[in-house]
């Protein structure tokens, strides 16, 4: 089968339906970043794959110091560079550390190292950005529906008695690997999580800014550092 890359998953997907979402998430992330990021900021982008995210901010926000980090994709964009970790970040020096569709492919302990590396690296001011898919509520049928296009397979790792616990919000096992799925990812644990070290200033909903999560795809959190004891 032919390998399919990044952007035909994602925002060049053949699935309208699809498309759409990726490319109503990708600018609800580039207008919620551009939006908290201070003049001749720095932006880090944690699981930044190719860049088109940090490429398009710079197109809105010249001014912005453009940061990347994916362990498994270099950038295709010449003005981006990418740290080799958040260790090599210096403390206190990022202004917007965002973390878009990531979460639901780490372990735990990788996101608890997630959130301690963004509690040092952020300035007091700073703000964290995460998006997550919502895989539970009406939007899993058409997930589903289109992994199945995709893959050009009727067969799903999600059993039919999945789909509809998921669509009432009833919880679905995670596998115990998860870098090559979101089944069974709520949003919902994660902000419990979150909200340990980081204040939740604001939530988003995308692609349908006004409905309830349940009609939504992806779930956004701006987050604000506590105070460091």
């Amino acid at each position: 089968m032919r390998e399919i890359s990044y952007e035909e998953q994602t925002v060049g997907s053949g699935n309208p339906l699809a498309r759409f979402a990726h490319r109503a998430r990708l600018k609800k992330g580039i207008d919620l970043v551009a939006g908290v990021c201070a003049e001749r900021g720095t932006v880090v982008d944690f699981g930044a794959g190719p860049g088109l995210f940090l490429h398009m901010l710079g197109e809105v926000r010249p001014d912005v110091t453009l940061v990347g980090h994916d362990p498994y994709m270099a950038p295709t964009y010449p003005e981006l560079k990418y740290a080799e970790s958040l260790d090599s970040v210096a403390s206190d020096s990022v202004h917007v550390l965002t973390a878009f569709e990531v979460c639901e492919h780490l372990y735990d302990e990788e996101v608890d190292a997630l959130l301690k590396d963004a509690s040092r690296i952020l300035n007091e001011s700073g703000a964290l950005v995460m998006s997550v898919p919502i895989m539970y509520g009406l939007a899993i049928a058409p997930k589903v529906s289109n992994w199945m296009i995709r893959s050009r397979s009727l067969r799903s790792e999600y059993s039919p008695s999945e789909v509809l616990k998921a669509m009432v919000g009833r919880r679905v096992t995670r596998p115990q690997n998860p870098r090559t799925t979101h089944k069974g990812f709520d949003f919902r644990e994660l902000r419990e999580v979150v909200s340990e070290r980081f204040y939740i200033d604001a939530v988003h909903l995308s692609p349908v800014r006004h409905a309830p999560w349940w009609l939504s795809s992806q779930y956004f959190m701006i987050c604000r550092p506590k105070a460091r004891s």
